[in-house]
């Protein structure tokens, strides 16, 4: 019987060691230094992806917990999230840190946000233009807002007026921007 119990706690304690390693994926972090760090980062759930990142360095084995601004961003599962200030009313003096999913490179980005109601979650999107502030899209008077944001490319916001994009195009919008401001229009 001592047999059985003794293998039975091995058995758990090996199960429970791996589940716990199945949450660790390749990835790295990106210090307010510029420099990368590559090791294991815990890929949890969409909201506590925006809150904070724990992270093992390589060769190392303890765990760095990091919050939004004590690094610039981290990359995990193919995906980079920065450090952005989520302004939740832009007349309150202060926003809050969070980590948000870039979808794009280029002087136009597209960030995404997880957010938390009570027991709800849904995600917000952003657009930010080489570093200025985050401005959230609104997709109720999205045509309206789109022609007011790409006024200085007129191409573009002839073809939003016009129903050629659509809120469902914003990827390839962002894309079209992008390509223009590097000067291959």
């Amino acid at each position: 019987m001592k047999t059985r119990l003794l293998f039975l706690f091995i058995f758990i304690m090996a199960v429970s060691a791996a589940h716990a390693q199945l949450n660790f994926v390749d990835g790295y972090v990106i210090t307010n230094r510029n420099d990368t760090l590559f090791g294991k980062i815990k890929y949890s759930t969409p909201a506590l992806r925006s809150s904070k990142v724990i992270f093992i360095e390589q060769n190392a084995k303890e765990k760095t917990r990091y919050k939004p601004f004590q690094i610039k961003g981290y990359y995990v599962e193919k995906t980079s999230y920065d450090s952005k200030i989520y302004d939740i009313d832009p007349a309150l003096p202060f926003g809050y840190g969070t980590f948000m999913e870039r979808r794009n490179e280029g002087v136009l980005k597209v960030y995404y946000y997880w957010n938390t109601d009570k027991e709800r979650g849904f995600t917000q999107t952003f657009l930010e233009n080489d570093g200025d502030y985050l401005m959230e899209v609104d997709f109720i008077g999205f045509k309206k807002q789109m022609t007011r944001y790409f006024e200085d490319y007129p191409k573009l916001q002839s073809k939003v007026k016009r129903g050629t994009y659509k809120k469902k195009d914003l990827d390839k919008m962002v894309a079209e921007y992008n390509e223009w401001k590097r000067g291959d229009w």
